[in-house]
């Protein structure tokens, strides 16, 4: 495991960018690799975990579970969220899978 990217990786910051097509751009500075982008939001949405948990996993060389941080707005899924800014962002925690 390369414990020492743990620290860095723990809180990630996502953008979501609204495509003028309706769909959505998301992205992580935080997490090289970590780009979504379709024409379908909800689809985008529902991979963001799954992604960042492989890609973030495959960093670390340990399997790791990531969750939004609590109290942030998160779209049901096929019901995304349509009063958020063009761009907006949130936070998801890392924490290395029991």
């Amino acid at each position: 495991m390369n414990a020492a990217l743990l620290p860095q990786l723990e809180k990630v910051v996502v953008v979501f960018e609204n495509r003028p097509d309706g769909g959505l751009r998301v992205y992580s500075d935080d997490v090289p690799g970590f780009v979504l982008s379709h024409s379908d939001a909800n689809a985008v949405q529902a991979d963001v975990i799954p992604a960042l948990e492989e890609l973030i996993s495959d960093l670390l060389g340990a399997r790791v579970r990531v969750e939004l941080v609590p109290g942030q707005r998160d779209a049901e899924p096929g019901n995304p969220p349509t009063d958020l800014p063009r761009v907006h962002r949130r936070e998801y925690v890392a924490r290395l899978a029991a």
